[in-house]
């Protein structure tokens, strides 16, 4: 049968802890100082990739919040640009109006003035017409139905010429 020798069971038992505890001294202690370095690394590195992402974050809501910012007053620029040429529009077309207003009134005045001189010179020329007509009446007798014919003529060219 198998015996088993339990001076060879010991010492192969004495070998292994003596081995596994001089592994672990030797080969595992420095492994896992390592191993546990490079896991610090990684996790440091995961740590600042986490920082960068929410600062990046922050940096671009901060710059989505400025160009809004940007924009509303971008627009408000438009706005009171949009608001001014409508303001300068309308004063230009006031001014416009003003002075269309001025030239007809000034064109109306003066051919107030043409007409009134129109008509002391037609009186005047009736006038002379009158006295013209006075001397040939004078330079003829008259009689009465002439004299009213005359009369009567001069009434109505003076009221036509009026």
């Amino acid at each position: 049968m198998l015996e088993i020798n339990l001076i060879a069971v010991l010492t192969q038992s004495i070998a292994f802890i003596l081995l596994a505890f001089g592994l672990r001294k030797v080969a595992f202690g420095p492994l896992s100082q390592v191993i546990d370095g490079r896991r610090k690394e990684v996790q440091d590195t995961l740590d600042q990739i986490a920082a960068d992402r929410k600062a990046m974050e922050a940096s671009r809501a901060e710059y989505e919040q400025r160009l809004a910012g940007i924009e509303a007053e971008a627009r408000e620029h438009i706005t009171t640009a949009v608001k001014h040429a409508q303001e300068e529009a309308a004063l230009i077309l006031t001014k416009a109006r003003d002075e269309s207003t001025e030239l007809r009134n000034r064109a109306l005045a003066e051919i107030d003035l043409e007409r009134r001189k129109a008509l002391v010179e037609i009186r005047a020329q009736v006038a002379d017409l009158v006295v013209l007509a006075a001397g040939k009446v004078l330079e003829r007798e008259l009689s009465p139905a002439t004299h009213r014919d005359l009369v009567r003529d001069f009434i109505q060219e003076v009221g036509r010429t009026s």
